[in-house]
């Protein structure tokens, strides 16, 4: 059955934010197979992965041009040869994704950069363990030790290095920058419970040049004011939000304070950004999407303590800059890339350019930051009503797409699958 599987590329963006609304409401299992399904490789993008099976030390793919077929030793000299290394974690909120889950995006960054900038990138994107079989801080401790891979076993030069995450990579990004910056707060636990520990697992590591965060997960908390009045735009639900805090975390003991979750903190911090951040950062986040808020307010307190924060905020869903099937208005998507593009050419070249960011108060409560780019033809402050409609309740729309229609697919595609196969343990 492919109409699923057709279904994000050829539908319009509101049908498209009805169907991940519903896939992100499955049972984990059903929602990776339809992910999965959805979002795996097609022919065309296969020359441009070289996967990388667990080996102690990260899990995924390198992502380039003809880099398939490449030897071990080619590889790492592309790697070393070219001007920017995308350290990329993925989104799925925690339960579902993988590291080529976005190739078309990925494949567009790297031809961009190299059109408007003569710059080869390469992308090293990390499979991380995920919920609820593995819960936190598994996907932390994979997105740490694939970042210590990177800069330490293979040492490539951190200030070439630009991290990029969307919605929980994004969050799994900012933990480990905050992690590796004061490692003593911060244990790797082993599956081997007889393991005695040697001493330091791990050392402080390098900033990257830069960071660009798309639609982060911030916090578990979701009573922010655009929780409140984007819940009928957004394919994120408060539903999907119990799910992944059911999932991701472990149960807390009934004597633990409300506010003891040793994850997803960094949203209470006012100040030290300066010190675990990279020097620039961009954000880009859907003013239609539930974790604005949450987003634009750690945006402010870092932009106050100092870093150079640059925010895009445009009128689409939760993680329209990756889930580009979302956007009706493609100029938006266009607009976006000439900025990605302009900011990891800044960061690397070290051109170091203090955000014009200007605040706009929205219904008298919500502070958003609009980047202010050098060309008006792009301006970030450009909204598109044409972007997004809103997204009915369940009882208010004539679905396009059937219960019954999506239950066959997954059991499809269940009877189909093939073993299980076993990333890393």
């Amino acid at each position: 059955m492919n109409r699923v599987r057709l279904a994000l590329n050829k539908l319009p963006p509101i049908t498209s934010i009805k169907i991940l609304r519903k896939v992100f409401g499955l049972p984990t299992p059903a929602a990776r197979l339809i992910l999965d399904d959805i979002t795996k490789p097609r022919p065309c993008h296969k020359p441009w992965i070289h996967k990388v099976r667990w080996n102690g030390e990260w899990s995924g793919c390198w992502i380039g041009e003809n880099v398939r077929k490449l030897d071990e030793a080619s590889l790492l000299k592309r790697v070393n040869d070219c001007d920017v290394v995308f350290f990329n974690v993925h989104g799925g909120g925690f339960r579902v994704g993988s590291s080529t889950m976005y190739m078309d995006t990925y494949i567009g960054w790297i031809k961009l950069l190299r059109q408007n900038y003569g710059m080869d990138v390469m992308i090293m994107s990390v499979d991380y363990r995920l919920a609820p079989e593995h819960k936190y801080p598994a996907p932390v401790e994979d997105s740490v030790r694939a970042y210590e891979y990177l800069v330490k076993t293979i040492s490539i030069d951190p200030e070439k290095v630009v991290v990029v995450g969307d919605c929980a990579g994004a969050s799994l990004l900012l933990e480990m920058l905050f992690i590796t910056h004061d490692p003593s707060m911060f244990e790797i636990v082993t599956d081997d419970k007889n393991e005695t520990p040697q001493g330091p697992v791990l050392s402080e590591l390098p900033r990257p040049a830069g960071a660009v965060f798309i639609s982060p997960i911030v916090t578990d908390e979701t009573t922010s004011e655009s929780w409140k009045i984007n819940t009928k735009f957004d394919f994120i639900s408060q539903y999907t939000a119990k799910v992944i805090k059911r999932d991701y975390f472990e149960p807390l003991p009934p004597d633990a304070p409300p506010d003891s979750n040793q994850v997803l903190g960094i949203s209470k911090l006012e100040t030290g950004f300066r010190a675990f951040l990279p020097e620039q950062v961009l954000m880009f986040v859907g003013n239609k999407e539930v974790l604005r808020d949450d987003s634009l307010d750690l945006a402010m307190k870092a932009e106050q303590d100092g870093v150079l924060w640059e925010t895009i905020v445009e009128d689409c869903v939760h993680d329209w800059f990756c889930i580009r099937e979302c956007v009706k208005d493609k100029k938006i998507l266009s607009r976006a890339d000439v900025t990605f593009a302009d900011f990891c050419y800044r960061s690397v070249r070290q051109i170091r350019r203090r955000s014009s960011t200007l605040p706009v108060s929205r219904n008298g409560s919500v502070r958003i930051l609009y980047e202010s780019s050098r060309n008006s033809d792009y301006s970030s402050t450009a909204r598109s009503s044409e972007g997004l409609e809103i997204v009915l309740e369940e009882d208010e729309y004539e679905d396009d797409l059937s219960d019954t229609e999506l239950n066959e697919y997954v059991a499809d595609k269940v009877s189909k699958r093939k073993a299980t196969k076993t990333v890393f343990v």
